[in-house]
């Protein structure tokens, strides 16, 4: 095989799983004398704001000058951008050799791992050769039995929760609550950033060395559109009033900042560096800006949950009637929710056929779903078309949003 073909390979594993935990991935960790313990370990869970927690710890670290690994998932455009040691992407020629070199480990053990199994494990490998001081690790799915929780964390973060993947999780939010509490051991430090009590319970029963950062601190924020940034102001009975500019735009970012802050100044690195990595923080697909005239936006609210921040965030700024949405979700997500919150920003949708993702609602079906909640609702068969469409329909706004899958066409 060419090395395209090997890393296609490890994109496609699908073994024939009967349980849902990390017991396969412990065993093979063995075979590999248990990499995930040669660095200290920052792990997060949560319905959303992960990718952004991880964003600005990973920032904060880097500014310190520690020697970082980060791990998180979905991907946009390739597997590579899962793994990263100091901001820097796996190569091609590491993972693929390390992906044969493993495979061939586990072979003579009869070990079948999935392609998020495989890729953990190249990570946790890749990161212990690399000599990484901390890892930023989020969770895949949930957290008790994800194939992240075999580390023993310096600190368990949980940014929120909400009902997701219920078919794994459980249909209730005492379910996922406990399943997003399984990252927790040994009494480490937990940071949370969420109030809702299924939460504060699930986690009261595991630990009580536990910070709610949003019950600690004070703050306001304001949304500076011409610098596309978030300004926040907080303070606690601890500390005297703070600013700080984050990267990411967006109200919803102050908790995921807050979580992260609250790790790092117990870590023991100073404001003056917290709050300069801060301010140059960037994720790709998160409220992102894409062109400004028109204002073209891109985020990955792939769940009501999300989609609900995306509101929360951008209907102090934008006229409905002066946008325009162009949307792709997929079948297992709550479609009629996410498109009457979608209609709160935008009076028209364009929908779009992803024909390279299968769980894809096919955009006649999406439109159907729209029907009576947009004034115009228009179909097209491929994103970029799509986009084109909605340029010339000269609105002020547009935003990108529903899947990753869908901003892969877009983000860079």
């Amino acid at each position: 095989m060419n090395q395209q073909q090997i890393l296609d390979e490890l994109a496609n594993l699908n073994p024939p799983q009967t349980e849902f935990n990390a017991n396969a991935i412990k065993k093979a960790l063995q075979l590999c004398n248990e990499p995930q313990f040669q660095y200290k370990v920052i792990h997060i869970a949560g319905t959303n704001g992960k990718g952004s927690t991880a964003a600005f710890l990973e920032a904060g670290l880097l500014a310190a000058d520690y020697r970082v690994g980060k791990y998180t998932s979905p991907y946009i455009h390739c597997l590579n951008e899962c793994i990263l040691v100091n901001q820097q992407q796996i190569s091609d020629t590491n993972l693929a050799n390390l992906y044969l070199e493993l495979k061939e480990l586990l072979k003579s053990s009869s070990i079948l791992l999935s392609s998020f199994e495989m890729l953990t494990l190249i990570m946790f490998v890749y990161f212990a050769r690399c000599g990484i001081d901390y890892l930023v690790l989020e969770t895949g799915l949930g957290g008790l039995d994800d194939a992240t929780n075999v580390v023993d964390s310096q600190y368990s973060v949980i940014t929120n929760i909400a009902l997701e993947h219920t078919q794994w999780l459980g249909n209730n939010l005492t379910d996922i609550a406990r399943h997003k509490a399984g990252i927790i051991h040994n009494g480490k430090k937990v940071v949370i950033a969420d109030t809702i009590v299924e939460l504060v319970a699930a986690v009261s029963a595991r630990t009580n060395n536990c910070v709610n950062v949003l019950e600690k601190y004070n703050c306001r924020s304001e949304l500076d559109s011409s610098r596309f940034i978030t300004c926040l102001w907080f303070a606690s009975k601890e500390y005297p009033d703070k600013y700080v500019e984050l990267g990411l735009f967006g109200h919803f970012q102050v908790r995921n900042f807050l979580a992260a802050y609250e790790v790092l100044h117990d870590i023991g690195i100073s404001d003056a560096t917290i709050f300069a990595a801060a301010r140059q923080v960037k994720w790709s697909g998160r409220l992102q800006l894409l062109g400004r005239y028109p204002q073209i936006i891109a985020d990955a609210s792939h769940n009501a949950e999300g989609c609900k921040v995306l509101v929360q965030s951008l209907e102090e700024l934008i006229n409905p009637a002066d946008c325009v949405l162009i949307a792709s979700v997929l079948r297992d997500k709550d479609r009629d929710a996410m498109l009457e919150l979608y209609a709160k920003l935008a009076t028209t949708l364009v929908v779009c056929n992803l024909f390279d993702q299968p769980r894809a609602t096919p955009a006649r079906e999406l439109a159907k779903l729209a029907h009576g909640k947009f004034t115009q609702v228009h179909i097209y068969n491929a994103p970029h078309a799509a986009l084109v469409a909605a340029k010339r329909m000269k609105k002020k706004f547009i935003i990108i949003s529903g899947s990753t899958y869908l901003l892969k066409y877009f983000v860079r």
